[in-house]
């Protein structure tokens, strides 16, 4: 008996470790999984070529008149959200720092929301603390967590489909262009009716870093074994840094999506680069402006998500960078002429030391 266990807990150890391995060379591969700033490194250098063109290190605030600096800092999402028409953007709604949780409850209770919603920060990027809350239990625990700064609640939208729509209009222009389109799929995984859902998040190679997380969430449970072939979507948010897998759907433009973008950013003075977040029904009517929520419009940080398909290259994704900051620079360079301003040296630092944790971090 003592020699069977020993041999099960070896051979348990042995499959840990292989495992181990395998999930560092994977994220040492794929370049989606390194740290953003080694992603971007090989950008600086044209970064800094369009900034001594427009002899300003800020001229990202042009880009975006509407937006401070151009939406390239951790820009207040309440404050964009209010720029698109009411018709077209998910509820949402400013939480301010230290507001209680019987308060936010009213507010919930008020404005004819249910749970789940979604509360994120107020200012933040990369799917920093982006949660689904199911009940008052979790609103409770996340309060705890992250009540110490401004959070945004918003209505959950419950579409089958979410994407992010790249959408760049010159000032000179009436009407805009797409220039790529990324869909955005959460955690799921697929039964074999022998491991436990816990399993198979934990020993697969994409999801395994996010295991604790996910179960911290009660409303999964972790020793249940799914059924042979039965799908179970783990985590429906649909961020990169968040585990969800991006997939390159640019073949997705058409003349109708991008009218339907155009209409959306007539009402929207100021506004000329960056990346709506959308969720939808089909695609049939979203092509007809029908069925469909803005989630989030980011500015001039935005990234050209679509690179993050798991089928694109390294090279294609700095070919991709590249061309979207020489879009920026031009946008920029126009509404200098018109008078706007770029932003000063001493916000540039400041915005750099805002963006610092973001460009140690991973992308997942």
């Amino acid at each position: 008996m003592i020699l069977q266990k020993t041999q099960y807990n070896i051979q348990k150890l042995r499959k840990e470790v292989l495992f181990k391995l395998r999930y560092k060379w994977h994220r040492l591969i794929h370049w989606e999984f390194w740290p953003m700033w080694a992603v971007y490194l090989p950008c600086i250098v044209y970064y800094f070529w369009i900034s001594l063109k427009s002899r300003s290190f800020g001229f990202f605030r042009a880009v975006n008149p509407a937006i401070v600096h151009g939406g390239m800092t951790l820009e207040d999402k309440n404050f964009v959200n209010r720029l698109l028409p009411q018709n077209y953007r998910a509820k949402s709604f400013l939480i301010e720092c230290e507001t209680n949780l019987q308060e936010i409850e009213s507010i919930i209770r008020k404005n004819g929301l249910e749970y789940p919603v979604i509360l994120k920060p107020n200012n933040g990027c990369r799917g920093r603390n982006v949660e689904l809350i199911r009940n008052n239990e979790s609103l409770k625990k996340y309060l705890e967590n992250n009540g110490n700064e401004d959070l945004l609640l918003e209505e959950y939208i419950s579409f089958p489909n979410e994407i992010g729509v790249f959408y760049i209009r010159f000032p000179n222009e009436k009407k805009g262009f797409i220039s790529g389109i990324v869909e955005k799929k959460g955690i799921t995984v697929t039964g074999n009716g022998q491991q436990t859902l816990g399993e198979l998040i934990q020993y697969n190679l994409r999801y395994h870093s996010f295991y604790l997380k996910i179960f911290q969430d009660d409303c999964h449970q972790i020793n249940c074994i799914p059924d042979a072939n039965e799908q179970i979507v783990v985590s429906s948010i649909g961020n990169h840094a968040r585990g969800a897998t991006f997939y390159d759907v640019s073949d997705k433009i058409s003349e109708k999506l991008t009218d339907v973008f155009n209409e959306i950013c007539s009402s929207v003075d100021g506004f000329y680069y960056g990346r709506f977040d959308v969720k939808f029904n089909s695609w049939e009517e979203l092509e007809s402006g029908e069925n469909f929520r803005i989630i989030e419009l980011n500015g001039a940080a935005s990234e050209p998500t679509f690179i993050y398909d798991p089928r694109h290259s390294y090279f294609f994704a700095i070919k991709e960078i590249i061309r979207h900051w020489n879009f920026m620079y031009k946008i920029a360079k126009f509404n200098k002429k018109k008078g706007h301003s770029f932003t000063s040296r001493e916000d540039c630092w400041k915005i750099l030391k805002e963006f610092n944790p973001f460009l140690t971090s991973s992308g997942i």
